[in-house]
């Protein structure tokens, strides 16, 4: 199950598949494969229903199998059939609410999981979605209730640690937080989104122990961009600039539409190395690849003002304003040149 939380908890731009090296293409690849897997299994399943129509796990299954591949609407249609031939059975009211939710119908979704812990009040997959959207709702004793019940079932859910965490995270509570992720990570040394929250929770605080979580994270998924990003950034802010610089050459290499690592290598030999020349053609990819890209264009006007060109940067800034009326420093270049 894809739980929303995770896609809250950093918030750093994932890299897109291709690249000039092969290793884009082995994700495509991968993906495809993986598709074509779902793609199998639903005919396996189909074929199955043939011969067992009144069967309600094979249309759970395929409804799962559905979900897989992001075909939502079949999957509500293959859950409904299972209910219809066994409503009593909780986990298919668990699995429909999961559908619902995944379509942004969380009322709905609210609806088919109570009806889920009606008939067992001890389905974890239940009470976690449920301790989530108290959370959402920021009912934090009711989520915190939730996730302890469904410890209280199984205490190696991780998840439900993560959850907790993440409530203590919004209350304000750091010890708790970080003490209830590093509980998830020692019940699950892959979880991958534990060690990319640490990560950013300790570049906050500028503390080295984000690269560690961040090296974590990418053991567990080499080359993903939101470990590489939050690696990236970090190196950056604390001055390493050579690391820097090379970690988003090899985001580039692995995704040459890699904007954020052509916008972050055009900043650094701006403002940092005090090299406009060198900056140009990374922020010009970036608007190659983005061409409302407001920063990237900004800072593009920021490199010809400082080559002395002022003409070129008054008609980037003025395309910033074009994109954005309230982009104040585009504005403000713009007052520069005037006076």
């Amino acid at each position: 199950m894809k739980y929303w939380i995770l896609l809250l908890a950093v918030g750093i731009v994932q890299l897109s598949c291709q690249n000039g090296d092969g290793r884009g293409q082995q994700k495509e690849q991968h993906l495809a494969n993986e598709s074509s897997d779902t793609l199998s299994r639903v005919n396996e399943l189909t074929l199955a229903i043939r011969e067992n129509p009144k069967d309600p796990e094979l249309y759970f299954q395929r409804a799962n199998a559905h979900i897989q591949d992001k075909m939502l609407l079949l999957a509500l249609d293959d859950a409904e059939r299972a209910i219809s031939a066994d409503s009593l059975n909780s986990a298919y009211h668990a699995l429909k609410g999961e559908i619902q939710y995944l379509n942004k119908k969380p009322a709905k979704a609210v609806e088919s999981y109570e009806k889920a812990l009606e008939l067992n009040p001890d389905n974890t997959d239940a009470l976690l979605k449920m301790a989530e959207i108290k959370l959402l709702l920021r009912q934090y004793q009711d989520c915190f209730d939730l996730a302890n019940k469904a410890l209280r079932v199984n205490e190696q859910l991780y998840m439900a640690y993560f959850i907790k965490g993440y409530a203590h995270y919004e209350l304000g509570d750091s010890n708790l937080f970080v003490s209830s992720v590093q509980t998830a990570l020692e019940l699950n040394p892959n979880f991958y989104d534990g060690y990319v929250m640490l990560g950013s929770f300790y570049a906050s605080l500028d503390s080295e122990l984000a690269l560690d979580y961040y090296n974590s994270a990418l053991e567990v998924r080499p080359d993903d961009g939101e470990a590489l990003y939050g690696k990236a950034i970090f190196l950056q802010n604390q001055g390493r600039i050579d690391e820097a610089l090379e970690l988003y050459q090899y985001m580039i290499d692995l995704d040459e539409k890699n904007t954020l690592a052509w916008y972050n290598r055009g900043y650094i030999w701006l403002e940092l190395r005090e090299d406009p020349d060198k900056a140009i053609p990374l922020f010009e990819k970036a608007i190659e690849l983005h061409p409302e890209y407001t920063e990237a264009i900004y800072n593009l006007g920021l490199c010809y003002e400082r080559k002395g060109l002022l003409l070129k940067a008054q008609d980037y800034y003025r395309q910033a304003l074009e994109i954005d009326p309230q982009y104040d420093l585009a504005a403000l270049g713009l007052e520069r040149l005037a006076s």
